[in-house]
């Protein structure tokens, strides 16, 4: 027996408005296959962004313990403009800013070549 071979049904005695109903319900069903695996990906995404919030929350939790081991502070700090994340180390008595990640040099360059990028690209409508 061969295998592989689909038997296709004969169309020729079908109504034509029974033959638009089957390929509505079949579009329906691709249609609803989609909302559903797009629903599923959300679910996911959400489970796996509430697990990596709580990790990420447990490693700053045990890197802030260990800085209190050396005399120091951890901050985090938003730079909006740039839209990214600053990590300062502080000693704890005199609040000056041991390190910076990255470097404030970095971020005003970033900063600057931010500005420049609207001079460099000349577009003509």
């Amino acid at each position: 027996m061969i295998s592989g071979i689909v038997r296709q049904e004969n169309m020729v005695n079908v109504p034509a408005a029974e033959i638009k109903n089957r390929k509505f319900s079949e579009a329906q069903k691709a249609e609803a296959q989609k909302a559903e695996d797009k629903q599923q990906k959300e679910i996911n995404a959400q489970a796996y962004a509430k697990d990596e919030n709580v990790e990420t929350k447990e490693a700053m939790g045990r890197i802030e313990e260990a800085a209190v081991l050396f005399n120091r502070k951890i901050r985090l700090e938003l730079e909006e403009d740039l839209d990214i994340m600053i990590v300062k180390v502080v000693d704890s008595e005199t609040e000056e800013v041991i390190r910076q990640i990255p470097p404030e040099e970095l971020v005003e360059l970033s900063k600057n070549a931010k500005d420049l990028k609207g001079l460099l690209i000349n577009k003509e409508g």
